[in-house]
């Protein structure tokens, strides 16, 4: 079984800003506490297989709405 990029992609990026920005707002809602990484971890490992699956799912979508906004614009 080959693994296809479009899926790939998806995944590796979605596991960068995921983590990131729940490492942020995680910062933000809790600051440096005792359990920070925990709960960092917690809604990173939440967030990035919702995230994942979002962009895999939405990206026509989004490149279709992506080509009728360049179209627009040019």
């Amino acid at each position: 079984m080959q693994i296809q990029a479009r899926y790939v992609g998806p995944v590796v990026m979605t596991f960068m800003v995921v983590f990131f920005v729940t490492g942020f707002i995680t910062w933000l809602n809790v600051g440096l506490s005792n359990d920070f990484i925990v709960r960092w971890l917690r809604g990173w490992l939440l967030g990035w297989p919702i995230a994942a699956l979002a962009v895999i799912t939405l990206a026509p979508l989004g490149e279709l709405i992506t080509r009728l906004i360049v179209r627009k614009l040019s």
